[in-house]
């Protein structure tokens, strides 16, 4: 049978990008298509007037084995940075004001932001007896460490490193982490200290080392697409996939016009959304498992001042918001703070997350309500004193995915099509975590599963250091 491609890939965003990287470099002759017109998925950098806005993940977290080992093959070791100097604390809204509380660990549960009450509580986590199976996160961290946790750590940080709610969030999914220690060593605090005395360290987030690139995010999938010259089709969509005798049959629409093309293999790289409608004909069962993922609306507001406008020193990565305050942003970084080159000599950036799980209404709002939103809050919260110089605002209207507890049911589904249906693949944010690193090491894994099943041409780790 005449294939038009090895190796057809649906998406061109972080995921699609790098498994058609991958595969490439490992000799096999492969297609990515999206119906977009530009690469990266929610990889989106702007650049204008002096200042730069990711509207996107905004840094990579190290240590990363698969992120760092594309950067290093990509040529981009050079052009990364780490974290400003002047990142020194986190900010947490309580009563009403945003609190500087220390990066480490000890210092920041020591730290007077807790009660008492709540200190005491912590020192209980390791008599907690164990649960088996999934919970919300809410349940599972109420449960070891007690409320006071729950809404002023783990709630602000589902909302703004998910957009999500922690109260019908999986834990399996977003802190599978944190359930491993509970079953292994029967509490999360003795699994960290067994940890660190077998010198493996623990989860310590104070000590993660943030990283970007010079020229924003989307320096990587830019780089990706150089790699991947005349192999990229945007403005192709990808109505459904369907299975032939031996391989498949894409099913394009392309402005007007219906086409199709013919591969060996499919690695779906598709937003869960747009992976149900184009994996329905194969399976329903998948087709429903990926439709009945949440991903509430999002909205991203750039705001930049003089500095001299901003009370607030900024020193740190940003603010986030608890649920219980009832502020209407999830949280700002401080993104002229986290890196450097990001604004004009003597101004500042901030970077606000409203909408999300928590409150959808407010990431549908037209862009001056949601530009005079976020400055109230700035005003609030910062001190900002003048009105922006500078102003940006990008809608998601399907914003991150939102794994709840019957998540773990869903990725069954999927493993369960790939394994009756030889040659197709699944990958994407959805199954192993929202993180750029996360989606780098996924797409690996699935390009690995590619080669395993089509015939090796060297496997993936020595095809991306060539």
């Amino acid at each position: 049978m005449h294939f038009d491609h090895d190796i057809a890939i649906l998406g061109a965003g972080i995921s699609g990008l790098t498994s058609a990287h991958a595969l490439a470099s490992a000799g096999h002759d492969v297609v990515v298509l999206d119906r977009r017109q530009t690469p990266g998925g929610r990889i989106h950098t702007e650049r204008r007037d002096g200042f730069l806005v990711e509207h996107g993940p905004n840094s990579l977290v190290s240590p990363a084995p698969g992120a760092e080992a594309l950067i290093e093959a990509l040529g981009l070791a050079g052009a990364r940075i780490e974290r400003g100097a002047r990142v020194r604390r986190r900010y947490l809204v309580r009563d009403g004001r945003a609190h500087a509380l220390p990066l480490d660990p000890l210092g920041f549960f020591s730290s007077n932001f807790f009660s008492l009450r709540g200190r005491l509580r912590l020192l209980a986590e390791p008599f907690i007896r164990p649960e088996p199976g999934d919970e919300t996160v809410a349940a599972f961290i109420n449960r070891r460490f007690g409320r006071e946790l729950m809404d002023y750590v783990f709630d602000p940080l589902v909302g703004g490193l998910y957009a999500g709610d922690a109260e019908w969030l999986s834990t399996a999914a977003l802190f599978p982490h944190l359930k491993r220690l509970e079953r292994e060593h029967g509490s999360v605090v003795r699994g960290v200290l067994a940890a660190r005395r077998a010198g493996r360290g623990g989860f310590d987030p104070g000590q993660r080392r943030l990283f970007s690139f010079a020229g924003g995010m989307a320096s990587l999938p830019a780089r990706l697409m150089e790699t991947l010259f005349g192999r990229v089709r945007f403005g192709a969509r990808v109505e459904a996939v369907e299975a032939l005798r031996e391989g498949f049959r894409l099913k394009l629409r392309q402005g007007d016009q219906m086409a199709t093309l013919r591969a060996r293999s499919v690695v779906v790289a598709l937003p869960a959304y747009a992976a149900a409608r184009a994996l329905a004909p194969l399976s329903a069962d998948a087709g429903e498992a990926l439709a009945g993922i949440a991903h509430p609306p999002l909205a991203v507001v750039a705001l930049g001042f003089r500095a001299a406008d901003i009370a607030h020193p900024l020193e740190g990565l940003g603010v986030l918001t608890p649920k219980v305050e009832q502020r209407s942003v999830l949280g700002m970084l401080f993104s002229s703070t986290l890196f450097a080159g990001r604004v004009p000599d003597g101004h500042v950036l901030l970077t606000a997350y409203v909408g999300g799980a928590r409150q959808p209404e407010l990431a549908l709002l037209p862009r001056e309500e949601l530009e005079a939103l976020v400055l109230d809050e700035a005003r609030d919260l910062l001190g900002v004193r003048g009105t922006p110089v500078f102003s940006s605002v990008r809608y998601w209207r399907y914003g991150l995915p939102q794994p709840d507890l019957g998540h773990e049911r869903r990725v069954e589904a999927l493993h369960q099509l790939e394994s009756e249906w030889p040659g197709l693949f699944v990958t994407g944010n959805y199954l192993s975590g929202v993180s750029t690193a996360a989606c780098i090491d996924a797409a690996f894994s699935a390009a690995e599963r590619v080669l395993k099943a089509a015939g090796p041409a060297g496997r993936i780790q020595a095809a991306i250091c060539r």
